[in-house]
């Protein structure tokens, strides 16, 4: 895929977070809530900035009645073109053990404010025609930190949420090279740093709602 490609889709991806961010909230008579015959509500989702990164990915949530949420994310992505030496490719596991603040006043899932801690572990290989980048094992690179965000509705199934997140990463990785009949590594280094570790704008479908009755 060319720059112009990857352009026209970045500038998709944000005008559609941008046209779902300018969307009504939900209003009060379309109102969804945790009930005892429904104790946990169920959600998946997927991270806009990836798609702007070439990075497919999907996401799933359950949050309890007590405003505590499990969430789950794989990304992954195996752009290649071996004729030209270029490679992009990478897959990622994400948890969060979140709780939603608004809890408190608001029985509403996926909604408001909310804090959590999560963790990841990904695999990469990142090589455009001359240097290559390879971390091939997820128990070379990984992530720690905690997370804060905002879900706002925007209909009684769909939600935007925008969450950012700061902590540990480290990442053991190969540095390699092409040649005529293959590949060679030319070194062995690891990359570690506190910091942002997480950035998130997330598209929420609401799968299990029900109208508060």
């Amino acid at each position: 895929m060319n720059s112009s490609s990857i352009y026209k889709t970045r500038m998709l991806v944000m005008a559609m977070v941008m046209a779902l961010a300018l969307l009504p909230a939900t209003s009060h008579a379309q109102a969804v809530y945790i009930t005892e015959e429904q104790p946990v509500a169920v959600q998946l989702h997927t991270n806009a900035l990836y798609y702007a990164a070439l990075s497919p990915n999907i996401g799933i949530e359950f949050q309890t009645n007590a405003g505590i949420a499990l969430q789950f994310d794989y990304v992954g992505a195996w752009w290649n073109s071996t004729t030209k030496n270029r490679f992009f490719s990478n897959y990622a596991f994400q948890s969060e053990l979140r709780y939603y603040l608004s809890h408190a006043t608001h029985y509403e899932p996926f909604h408001g404010h909310h804090i959590g801690i999560y963790g990841q572990m990904l695999t990469y290989d990142f090589e455009f025609g001359s240097k290559g980048y390879q971390s091939d094992d997820l128990k070379r690179s990984w992530a720690v930190g905690v997370a804060y965000g905002f879900t706002k509705p925007l209909s009684r199934h769909f939600s935007l949420d925008l969450t950012a997140g700061v902590g540990y990463f480290t990442s053991r990785y190969t540095v390699y090279e092409p040649y005529e009949y293959g590949y060679y590594a030319t070194g062995h280094k690891k990359l570690s740093f506190f910091g942002p570790t997480r950035l998130e704008c997330s598209l929420i479908w609401n799968i299990n709602l029900k109208n508060n009755k």
